[in-house]
């Protein structure tokens, strides 16, 4: 499964930066949105399908295996830097994910909206790792410290300094720094916006938006586009009421009934070609770096 991510900010997933990665200040887990999305679906799942990861740009995108390899790697170089410190660490196990929703096109799983109307089904709580005292000390560094108790100040363990951002920051930043590409990242991240972005000006996408809104109206709801309804101020914040419920089932049938999403796909996806083309040379880059770091990664899980 590919990870999404797109309201109408930016795709940062693409360009293997993403809020799903593995970070520092994570011991027990492992691009601006343009419609925000969970991880999306394989393509063989039957909940709901992944436009996002069938975009042309999505082949410079790590899948959530990948993820998983990555984070796993991360977590054996914080184990090996704490038995340096002779301590013990075993991150708890991540949650499987809650059932994949693809925003991109808005929503478009007819489960989930008679479920949850607009709102992302929960995702399952992530497990805390139980650890001691001094194994909270060097996993986190100076960020398991008040920040007035080690100003200028250097913390040690049994004599030996720890990493200031601890060893699982240690070991995430470390394992990062050389396969990051700012270059790369930027030119995927601005494709992913600007084709999203230009994509709602095609000709056959405006028409399809006004057969939806003519299809809402229909039915009740007034709205001059799915990204409209979708930001409604009532159907983001509050409890789901049974007029959202209603509005996201009928934005739904109204998309199927339209086909709007495969409309605005294939329109987005003919631009991104056409972007990407221009682009070849650094997204060449990146996707050779995000191989790289996922040959990294499974060498050091072999050899764990």
């Amino acid at each position: 499964m590919r990870r999404s991510a797109i309201p109408v900010l930016l795709l940062t997933l693409l360009v293997g930066c993403a809020p799903h990665e593995p970070s520092a200040g994570d011991a027990s887990s492992t691009f601006p949105s343009v419609p925000q999305s969970t991880p999306s679906p394989s393509p063989s799942s039957p909940a709901s399908e992944s436009y996002t990861f069938r975009l042309p740009l999505a082949v410079y995108s790590y899948s959530d295996a990948d993820y998983e390899v990555i984070r796993s790697a991360e977590q054996v170089l914080a184990r090996d830097c704490m038995r340096d410190f002779g301590l013990s660490y075993r991150p708890a196990r991540n949650p499987a994910p809650a059932e994949a929703q693809d925003r991109r096109y808005g929503l478009t799983d007819r489960a989930s909206a008679e479920r949850y109307g607009y709102r992302m089904p929960p995702q399952p709580e992530t497990p805390k790792a139980k650890l001691t005292e001094d194994q909270i000390k060097v996993l986190y560094g100076n960020r398991s410290t008040p920040a007035a108790a080690v100003k200028n100040s250097e913390l040690r363990y049994r004599g030996k300094k720890v990493p200031d951002e601890g060893c699982l920051g240690a070991a995430v930043l470390g394992f990062r720094k050389p396969y990051e590409d700012e270059a790369g990242a930027e030119v995927a991240s601005r494709i992913a916006t600007a084709s999203y972005e230009n994509s709602q000006k095609v000709p056959e996408v405006r028409a399809v938006f006004g057969k939806w809104s003519s299809c809402m109206k229909q039915k009740g709801y007034a709205y001059a586009s799915p990204l409209e309804a979708m930001a409604a101020p009532a159907f983001v914040r509050g409890k789901v009421s049974a007029v959202e419920k209603d509005t996201a089932e009928a934005d739904v049938s109204c998309k199927e009934r339209t086909r709007l999403a495969e409309v605005w796909f294939a329109a987005e996806s003919s631009i991104q070609k056409d972007m990407i083309k221009a682009e070849a040379g650094a997204l060449r880059r990146l996707g050779e770096l995000h191989e790289k770091k996922l040959r990294a990664a499974r060498k050091i899980l072999a050899g764990a």
